[in-house]
């Protein structure tokens, strides 16, 4: 007893089918990644207004200082003797999210300048948040008030999760603002959060 020819064309154009589906999904995964590579944004930010105002700053912890024998401050850690004091956009952005800090009872705010950029701007330590997810921002817009211990941080990563001295990316103005409170505030041009 033989297959019956019915039976076998239909495996052959099973076969076929498959094989077709196969370079298919193949084809599509290939397109896809190579229109995400094209599609990331290398711009980077641009600082244009300062994360809270100047004169409010009372100490601050540099990018770069020492925090342990092993750990450098990947952000710069603006501290005020107010709890009240707003904590701003530096740059234009949208929200891509918003986070409890673990051991404190306050906020991270991630704003990427856009939806596919590759830069990553975080706000630590910020209650009373008035953003959410998705949100476009503007520079100078109100994102929420300076968190425990009355401080926060204005960190900036590359897509390969690199901190880097976010004076590199401000406008003259904004670099300016922080020179004439201190010109320490970068001790590293580069560290691993």
């Amino acid at each position: 007893m033989g297959i019956p020819i019915v039976q076998y064309s239909e495996i052959v154009v099973d076969s076929f089918n498959m094989k077709l589906i196969k370079v298919l999904m193949i084809f599509l995964l290939v397109a896809s990644c190579s229109d995400d590579d094209l599609l990331i944004d290398q711009t980077p930010p641009s600082f244009t207004v300062t994360q809270i105002p100047m004169d409010r700053v009372s100490s601050f912890i540099a990018f770069g200082e020492s925090l342990t024998p092993t750990q450098q401050n990947p952000a710069i850690e603006y501290f005020t003797n107010q709890s009240d004091i707003e904590v701003r956009a530096v740059s234009d952005g949208v929200v891509e999210d918003i986070r409890m800090n673990i051991n404190i009872e306050d906020f991270e705010v991630w704003i990427k300048p856009s939806n596919n950029s590759n830069w990553l701007i975080i706000y630590d330590h910020v209650l009373d948040i008035n953003i959410s997810v998705g949100d476009q921002v503007d520079a100078g817009q109100i994102i929420g008030v300076i968190g425990i211990g009355n401080r926060t941080e204005l960190q900036v990563n590359d897509d390969q999760n690199i901190a880097r001295c976010p004076l590199q990316f401000g406008t003259e103005n904004f670099v300016q603002q922080h020179i004439n409170f201190s010109e320490e505030w970068c001790t590293a041009e580069t560290v691993i959060p």
